[in-house]
């Protein structure tokens, strides 16, 4: 704004300078004249001559004295405009000044917040080679894919025996999946199998699948355990109840396959409230990938 208004005044000043220089060079004409009527009126040597050169040395007076007048408004003006020149001159250097101060404190914020997302991404980084030096501790057993013969004595259904293809399976809503990509990653630089739905070799499998059939297979047969992530939104999609009704139908079979961990308060129907689970609010994706590495390797 005040930018525009210096601008705008400073061509107005200069107009104005314009139309002053040109009333002096007409100012200056007419006292040409006045000088020039004067030395004619003392030439006149009858009454008709000095009758005339009275007139027109009269005539070159008013018109001196108007070009005057206009010279003394137009000067006036231009004080006055100079004046507004410079005070919106002041504004201007002042708001540039604040504009500067507000850059820097911006620049500043985003410096500190470039150097936290630093840390925190060597957080993250720190956190995955701990993940995958526990990893590398545990016994090569705990990574062995043994068949899981399903079926009791006590006359249960007598499932074919079922390859186990995955450590464990990981079941949540979309909203949360930015927390549970850094689990799944971690997880399986652990040295862990995971069923997370966008790894491309997992996208490849399901293709053209019955998804119904298929993903009531991975969560109620082919995995040693499930990892659900409950949240308002888990709890309201039709994907993810349909998951939740497969890994619990196996929960009745096998104690603590379903491994709750809540980033809300939501209540799970069919979950018994008395299990236990892991708050996510508190919890990092890495501690959780201890917790899960540390599940697999007690159950053996």
């Amino acid at each position: 704004m005040y930018q525009g208004q210096v601008r705008r005044l400073s061509d107005d000043i200069a107009g104005l300078r314009r139309k002053v220089a040109d009333e002096r060079k007409r100012l200056a004409d007419a006292n040409g004249k006045t000088m020039r009527a004067v030395q004619s009126l003392d030439r006149a040597s009858s009454v008709t001559q000095l009758s005339s050169a009275g007139r027109d040395l009269e005539r070159c007076q008013k018109a001196a004295a108007g070009h005057e007048s206009k010279i003394a408004d137009l000067e006036k003006a231009l004080t006055k405009k100079e004046r507004d020149r410079d005070s919106a001159q002041k504004n201007l250097d002042r708001a540039l000044a604040e504009q500067q101060k507000r850059d820097e404190r911006e620049a500043a914020k985003r410096r500190a917040d470039a150097e936290r997302r630093h840390k925190e991404d060597l957080a993250r980084v720190r956190e995955l080679e701990q993940a995958q030096r526990s990893a590398a501790a545990l016994p090569a057993a705990l990574f062995a894919r043994p068949a899981r013969e399903s079926g009791t004595a006590s006359g249960t259904t007598d499932r074919s025996r079922v390859e186990v293809a995955y450590d464990v399976c990981l079941s949540f809503a979309g909203e949360q999946r930015d927390y549970v990509e850094m689990v799944a990653g971690q997880l399986k630089a652990a040295g862990l199998t995971v069923f997370y739905d966008q790894d491309e070799e997992i996208a490849a499998t399901m293709w053209g699948k019955d998804l119904g059939e298929f993903l009531d297979q991975i969560y109620r047969e082919a995995s040693r355990f499930c990892l659900m992530f409950i949240s308002e939104a888990y709890a309201a999609k039709s994907w993810t109840r349909h998951e939740r009704r497969s890994a619990l139908a196996r929960a009745l079979e096998q104690d603590e396959y379903v491994l709750p961990a809540r980033f809300d308060d939501t209540e799970l129907p069919g979950l018994r409230p008395t299990v236990a689970y892991l708050d996510l609010r508190e919890v990092a994706p890495a501690t959780l990938v201890r917790f899960v590495v540390e599940k697999l390797r007690t159950a053996g």
